[in-house]
């Protein structure tokens, strides 16, 4: 396809246009709104107007927020690397495989839904008397943290070689100066990285400091919500425009701080972490690295099994320990037309989602590896930046724009606002695909007679087809799970994590925990299914390799 880039580059058409009209759109009326007096988006009669931005700074109240939400957010970033960083150093000096597997291990609560380990949090912490504190809120913000951090850190941590810090103790350091005038160097990019993209998403956090923070636990994000519900679009807007903007100067702050190799940390591991000859040193930092990870991974995991015990509970209230064992609530949940609604909309808006997400992927992918495209770095920048705009800007953008569209409730509307957030993961995806099976293949059937669609369709689209089907997963659980932007575009109809959000800031039943259950049930089940037919099909690529070498 290189032949003719001027062709492939039209195929990012359709996803720009995509962007334009559910995303920058949406965030020009937001950014317009904010610089009128009234609030009101008008292009007849809008008056230029700075007074949302003098009210804001003029309001201690605006202050406060501004303080919480940094303060939170630094203490959670802080916590986040303080667990994962010693988890990880463990996990990245085992051999056998068995790094990879406990990592997956620990990864577990990010594919459940952030709901669930919200409800868990909501049935543990009044235990310890820590409900609607800010020490609840850095808890839950750190346990939904701590797996993007332990992913990028180990990621760097698996490039790094055990003969390196021997070295350092061949030349008489012993293990502590070792760590830190060798191996903690090393793993700079990893931390810059993995701590720049924790802050970034503490500064955005809107659930968790809405069920688990207290009145005076406001974040610029729950505050935005308060003002949208009370119709004072001005000062909402305003807010969400200076979050906007400081989100993006810490974003591309740190890019600019930082070389560009330091920022492009995940992929990059080079399997060197213990040689396959040479078992784990059992030296004391791994010694104390066991004990530490199996407590980080009890704090990961117990939340989750407290969930599944409180769905058997026989009783109408939640108690832990349940005083019986029962599957009422299953059962409640398949009876309820409500639950079931909103579980049905939700697989119907997900499985669109990871459609519509991986076609437009695809064709962007084909448009930025094989198009001549202006501005590339640009474009690109540009379909990745949703997963940069904090949430809470993204939600109330759409809401504007679904509200004067008339579109606020409909299905349509759910799948453009999901589709929004997982287009930059497909692309992602698709891009890696692309360029890592290059065009010869593809190519070599066009000189044996095939058409460019036919060459693309027999060759390039077989190949990536198990990526595709990643980017399709990804997608739909991205869609399954997203509350956010769900919640501000309902409207009678709800979503499963929408119903689940209300049934948790309202009347807490056993069927929440039911709920929860089996959507952890399914993303286990799913995991072990992909491993399965994963494993198969390396068996099958094996057994086609020897057959063709012996033959």
């Amino acid at each position: 396809m290189r032949s003719s880039p001027n062709k492939a580059a039209l195929l990012i058409v359709p996803g720009l246009l995509f962007l334009g009209v559910s995303f920058l759109v949406p965030l020009a009326g937001v950014l317009m709104r904010s610089f009128d007096a009234r609030g009101k988006l008008s292009l007849a009669g809008h008056e230029f107007s700075l007074a949302n931005y003098a009210e804001l700074l003029s309001d201690p109240l605006y202050q406060i927020v501004l303080q919480n939400t940094f303060v939170v957010a630094l203490v959670a970033t802080v916590f986040t690397l303080l667990l994962a960083y010693p988890v990880c150093y463990f996990l990245s000096r085992l051999s056998g495989g068995w790094g990879s597997a406990l990592l997956l291990l620990a990864l577990f609560p990010f594919w459940t839904s952030i709901l669930v380990r919200l409800f868990a949090f909501t049935q543990i912490l009044p235990q310890f008397g820590l409900m609607y504190t800010t020490t609840a809120t850095i808890i839950g913000m750190v346990y939904y943290l701590l797996p993007y951090m332990i992913a990028i850190l180990y990621a760097s941590m698996l490039s790094i070689d055990n003969e390196l810090t021997n070295a350092a103790r061949t030349l008489g350091a012993n293990m502590l100066q070792a760590l830190w005038r060798v191996f903690m160097p090393l793993t700079r990019p990893g931390v810059t990285v993995g701590v720049t993209m924790v802050f970034v998403i503490s500064l955005g956090f809107f659930l968790t400091p809405a069920l688990l923070g207290g009145g005076a636990d406001l974040t610029v994000a729950t505050y935005i919500q308060q003002q949208v519900n009370i119709a004072k679009w001005g000062t909402a807007s305003a807010m969400g425009s200076v979050l906007l903007i400081l989100t993006l100067a810490i974003y591309f702050g740190a890019q600019r701080l930082f070389p560009s190799n330091d920022m492009a940390v995940l992929g990059t591991g080079s399997q060197k972490g213990v040689s396959r000859t040479e078992g784990p040193r059992l030296t004391w930092p791994v010694g104390i690295g066991f004990v530490f990870t199996v407590a980080v991974f009890f704090f990961l995991l117990a939340p989750l099994v407290v969930v599944v015990i409180l769905s058997f509970t026989p009783t109408t209230f939640l108690i832990f320990p349940p005083s019986g064992f029962s599957g009422r609530w299953y059962a409640q949940f398949f009876n309820d037309a409500d639950w079931l609604a909103s579980g049905l909309l939700s697989f119907k808006v997900a499985v669109l989602t990871a459609i519509v997400s991986t076609a437009l992927g695809l064709m962007t992918a084909l448009g930025l590896v094989r198009g001549n495209v202006p501005a590339r770095q640009v474009i690109t920048g540009l379909f990745l930046a949703p997963l940069i705009v904090p949430v809470i800007l993204v939600a109330i953008a759409l809401f504007d724009l679904a509200s004067r569209l008339r579109l606020v409730g409909t299905t349509v509307a759910y799948v453009a606002g999901h589709t929004l957030l997982a287009l930059p993961i497909t692309v992602m995806i698709a891009s890696n695909a692309l360029r890592s099976m290059g065009t010869e293949l593809e190519q070599a059937a066009r000189t044996l007679g095939a058409s460019r669609s036919r060459a693309f369709s027999a060759v390039t689209a077989r190949m990536m087809a198990p990526s595709l089907a990643v980017a399709a997963v990804f997608a739909f659980v991205t869609s399954w799970d997203e509350p956010v932007i769900a919640l501000f575009l309902s409207a009678g109809r709800s979503t499963l994590p929408v119903h689940i959000f209300n049934n948790i800031r309202t009347e807490v039943t056993p069927t929440v925990a039911a709920v929860s259950t089996m959507l952890m049930a399914a993303v286990l089940i799913g995991g072990l299914a992909y491993a399965v037919l994963a494993a198969a099909r390396r068996r099958r690529m094996v057994k086609a390799y020897e057959g063709a070498s012996y033959g």
